[in-house]
């Protein structure tokens, strides 16, 4: 099984490096896309393992998400041309089975991404009926030109019409070659996609979900691969031994989008050695 995994990262590199370290094998590859915002600098000391040159400065709920996934699958693509999987996870993931866990899932060939059709719970629909636009959303004051052109369109009710079907999800995934080929292929040829989501709040909740959904995919997918805790004040948390006592009892579990084996959790930071020992210990 020949995996590309695709890096999100912006920062706690100690704990990067030990997540490539734990998910390296022979027919493993890394692309690393390192937000512009970065001041750090970041080398990677493996052969297998590529930083991007693209540095893409990242703005929570906006449109240059997307641009930085699409990058590394293009680059994930022409780095690692024979992969059997392109696997989408962010810089402070970690596995919490083992390998062989994740290959027996893989063994099975299914797109393993989140995926309802709109409306899905936490992701309304005026989500995609709305005009939104991409600057520092969650640090904008009142009087910042864009989300006043925000509040006036509501106010006027300007809606917009999508010209295809809405899936929504979560954003991380792992992807068939087939797939990740057909996705880059339908944004190259069909602009609607792109032109669409570039005015949607929260893009990467929606925009491979809606090709995949649109698509003969979407009979081969299943519930991503990713467990996240969203029941918390400022979500998603921090891994901690609570956690670690969960999944103990919950090899899988049932949530909106189906039943879920997860292989990754997140997130941790440089300071989670405690629980990874758990980790390592108690759920390999």
């Amino acid at each position: 099984m020949k995996i590309c995994y695709l890096i999100l990262a912006h920062n706690n590199f100690k704990h990067l490096d030990r997540l490539i370290e734990v998910l390296n094998g022979k027919d493993v590859s890394f692309c690393i896309h390192i937000d512009k915002k970065v001041s750090e600098t970041y080398s990677p000391s493996l052969p297998n393992v590529s930083v991007i040159s693209e540095h893409i400065d990242i703005n929570w709920g906006g449109f240059t998400m997307i641009e930085a996934t699409l990058a590394l699958m293009e680059y994930g693509v022409g780095y690692m041309i024979d992969a059997d999987y392109y696997i989408l996870i962010s810089g402070v993931d970690y596995p919490i089975r083992p390998k062989q866990f994740l290959f027996d899932l893989l063994k099975e060939g299914k797109e393993y991404i989140d995926i309802a059709p709109v409306p899905v719970p936490f992701k309304p629909i005026e989500r995609y009926e709305y005009y939104y636009f991409d600057f520092k959303r969650r640090n904008a004051k009142l009087y910042n030109p864009f989300l006043l052109t925000e509040i006036l369109l509501k106010k006027l009710k300007v809606k917009r019409k999508a010209p295809f079907k809405i899936y929504a999800g979560t954003q991380w995934f792992a992807l068939t070659a087939d797939c990740v080929h057909y996705i880059l292929k339908t944004i190259a040829e069909d602009k609607r996609y792109i032109k669409f989501f570039r005015h949607t709040l929260v893009p990467d909740e929606a925009f491979f979900q809606t090709i995949i959904g649109n698509s003969p995919f979407m009979s081969q997918t299943r519930s991503s691969l990713t467990y996240t805790d969203w029941e918390v004040p400022s979500p998603p948390a921090t891994m901690e031994n609570r956690h670690v006592d969960f999944l103990k009892t919950h090899i899988e579990f049932n949530d909106e989008y189906g039943t879920r084996f997860p292989y990754f959790a997140r997130k941790f930071n440089n300071d989670s050695g405690d629980v990874l020992r758990r980790i390592q210990e108690e759920l390999w």
